[in-house]
């Protein structure tokens, strides 16, 4: 065994000091995520799970949930993610969502913790660590993409190994890992694009002669082939692209607003960037420049994209930093700090388990008033409203509050959040239609609803009432009417 240098001995207890302060950090994250349910897509995601679970096969799982005039050709590629959120219901109920929330909040710290000290000055690590955190919070909900944001962290990090030391990830294990995340989410393509801009950037830093090509090429193909391992065979390495083009009207997909709050992250990790790009004793590698612009574009297409790119550039930015500015070499921490850091540093991490379980028995799941169950509940016991013309954001609660085993009838709803089964053009119309954009009376006529359930500010409400339709309820900032000529 290699005996332990001075330096490493005299550095050892600052690590101590960061995982003090991680705890802490967690401890902070964790009773960030007190709170009622916050993805609108929830219910039918839990509702899909719980069909694969009776034994409908995915091919036919959310087929007949709408009754929109498009042809249906879609299939869950999140299907892991689904059976998940549909065994936490049936566990404990939305609490187990929470659950699900908060344990994966928790995992993405834990993992953005691991790699973002790996070969780091600690000084430079906590620097940049508060950024993600903060912008995870904001973005952290109960939906698939939380599986991504414990993954991407590592991402970034074997990136960083591959264009700093030359070493790939190993294909045994890019293989399943790209198999299990295409499943559970659409970010897995984030793996190998980030393989293939390290292969770029590696041949831009040391030309084609540089053995870590090689690895790098292997790891790219094998993730791509483990990513086409779904329902769908190697369509799946489409669905992002397919899904980009049906989102351009969905608010969560526009352009990121750089003056919205959740951006601040992103913005000040990319001044930093520059600031130790510019003002550093070391010249950043071609590579790093390349890496670090592709995932800012990437941010930038989409405000739903911010909090995957700050979790892949943090690692990198951290050992940039720690690289242009170093500072002395380690040095012991007061002996007063040596002796309380560790044991509080265990105190704060226990104490971060603890509240995960008080936040999950305090949240309640649905405030009272919060969204319309009782209207829905209408629309449920009715047995001849089997159509609803709803807001996109009201698909998965009627679906999942208006669920054949709660209905009196099989109830389909106009549109629901899954974008990529709809197609732009369907869902360009039924938007425009909802703002009561001249045209709306024949999308009304040619999807001939039974019942309208739509928020109240809509421009499609009065327009509406002055066709006859009449208001039967209000709750929760909706409305729900019914055709001339039919009450509940």
């Amino acid at each position: 065994m290699t005996p332990t240098s001075e330096a490493e001995r005299a550095g050892r207890p600052w690590v101590w000091l960061a995982a003090l302060i991680v705890a802490t950090m967690s401890i902070g994250a964790i009773a960030a995520t007190i709170g009622p349910l916050r993805d609108i897509d929830l219910y039918w995601h839990i509702r899909l799970g719980e069909e694969l679970l009776d034994g409908v096969s995915i091919y036919n799982a959310g087929r007949d949930w709408s009754f929109a005039p498009v042809e249906y050709a879609w299939v869950s590629t999140q299907w892991i993610t689904e059976l998940i959120f549909a065994g936490l219901y049936n566990l404990a109920g939305f609490e187990g969502l929470i659950l699900f929330r908060t344990v994966t909040t928790m995992l993405t710290i834990l993992t953005l913790s691991l790699v973002i000290f790996r070969q780091t000055r600690v000084w430079a690590a906590l620097v940049v660590l508060p950024l993600p955190i903060l912008t995870l919070l904001i973005f952290a909900q109960e939906r698939p993409q939380q599986v991504s944001f414990v993954i991407l962290p590592i991402v970034g990090y074997w990136w960083l190994r591959a264009v700093r030391d030359g070493v790939a990830p190993r294909w045994w294990v890019l293989l399943p890992l790209a198999a299990f995340w295409a499943n559970s989410h659409g970010l897995w393509v984030m793996l190998p694009i980030a393989l293939a801009l390290a292969f770029l950037g590696r041949l831009l830093d040391h030309g084609r002669t540089d053995p870590a090509l090689r690895p790098l090429a292997i790891g790219t193909i094998v993730s791509v082939i483990g990513g086409a391992i779904t329902p769908v065979g190697p369509l799946n390495l489409l669905a992002p692209i397919r899904f980009a083009g049906t989102t351009s009207h969905i608010k969560e997909w526009e352009p990121t607003n750089f003056i919205y709050p959740a951006s601040y992250g992103l913005s000040l990790m990319l001044l930093i960037a520059v600031i130790a790009w510019s003002r550093g004793r070391v010249r950043p590698p071609r590579s790093e420049v390349l890496f670090t612009v592709a995932i800012a574009l990437f941010a930038a297409s989409a405000s739903r994209n911010i909090c995957a790119a700050v979790l892949l550039l943090a690692p990198v930015i951290a050992w940039r930093l720690s690289t242009s500015f170093a500072g002395p070499k380690p040095r012991p921490i007061p002996d007063g700090l040596r002796t309380v850091v560790k044991p509080y540093a265990l105190a704060a991490s226990t104490l971060a388990v603890i509240m995960a379980g008080v936040v999950v028995a305090i949240s309640v799941p649905l405030p009272a008033g919060s969204a319309p169950t009782g209207l829905i509940g209408e629309i449920a016991n009715n047995p001849t409203q089997t159509r609803v013309l709803n807001s996109y954001n009201a698909g998965g609660l009627v679906l999942w509050f208006a669920r054949p085993d709660v209905s009196e009838a099989f109830v389909q709803v106009g549109i629901d959040g899954r974008a990529d089964r709809y197609g732009a053009a369907y869902i360009q119309e039924y938007l425009a239609m909802q703002r009561g954009t001249p045209g709306w009376e024949r999308t009304v006529a040619r999807l001939e609803p039974d019942v309208a359930l739509l928020a109240d500010d809509e421009a499609l409400v009065p327009l509406l009432q002055s066709q006859g339709w009449q208001v039967m309820g209000r709750e929760a900032n909706y409305v729900l009417l019914t055709p001339p000529g039919r009450a509940l």
